[in-house]
């Protein structure tokens, strides 16, 4: 092995290293008020909630979409929310789910903020894992309205992970779920936040509630 090759290596493994401790270090130094703690505590009983709502409700016909797509199919529509459950994506402190949405700027790609560490970027092809996946689209929108939702999230690109669960209503930093919920916030005025996870005037939003929503339709489920 060469010395170019040695050192490349060598300056692969201490990025990994240092990202790793980065993550960790962000991860000991996060602390959470009682009524922080007990929502923390009470998430899993909420995930398996939204699990088996997103698991029984029926798959709607996305009546705004203009491609002849196959009912219940994967969809690139512009504006359209991914959500699965698959917590390898999320890397997350407080929940391991995983939320975007289908954004123009690139094609057959969605706009996400994939985990600690990690800033805001794009991601190409349709979510196919073992675990569940589920699109939902935005009933009282236009399709106007939903390609400005997934421009804007596209538009936060390069920005950083916002490990504060409680902190969605600023736009400087983003979680996965959050991001969705602003593009939706800030461009349509729709509320996406069914207030599961508040704490009073500190908002907070997990994937799971973009799947229980009465706000949104299922129109993709893999299983």
């Amino acid at each position: 092995m060469n010395k170019i090759k040695l050192s490349c290596l060598i300056a692969l493994a201490l990025l990994l290293v240092t990202t790793t401790n980065s993550a960790s270090a962000i991860e000991k130094e996060m602390t959470y008020t009682r009524q922080q703690q007990r929502i923390i505590d009470s998430m899993a009983e909420k995930e398996q909630q939204y699990r088996a709502y997103g698991d029984s409700a029926p798959i709607e016909r996305d009546v705004k979409s203009r491609a002849r797509a196959a009912y219940g199919s994967w969809s690139w529509r512009d504006g359209v929310i991914c959500v699965t459950d698959d917590g390898v994506q999320a890397s997350s402190f407080v929940n391991s789910w995983h939320a975007a949405i289908v954004a123009p700027q690139q094609y057959y790609s969605v706009a996400e903020a994939p985990g600690v560490g990690k800033k805001v970027k794009f991601r190409q092809g349709a979510w196919s894992n073992s675990k569940r996946v589920w699109q939902v689209g935005v009933k009282r929108t236009s399709v106007k309205q939903d390609w400005n939702a997934g421009w804007w999230a596209g538009n936060q690109k390069g920005k950083p992970y916002n490990s504060n669960f409680w902190n969605m209503k600023q736009t400087k930093s983003f979680y996965c779920s959050q991001l969705v919920w602003a593009a939706y916030y800030y461009t349509a005025g729709v509320d996406l936040d069914k207030t599961d996870n508040n704490l009073g005037p500190a908002w907070a939003i997990h994937p799971g509630e973009l799947v229980d929503n009465k706000e949104t339709a299922i129109l993709y489920r893999n299983r």
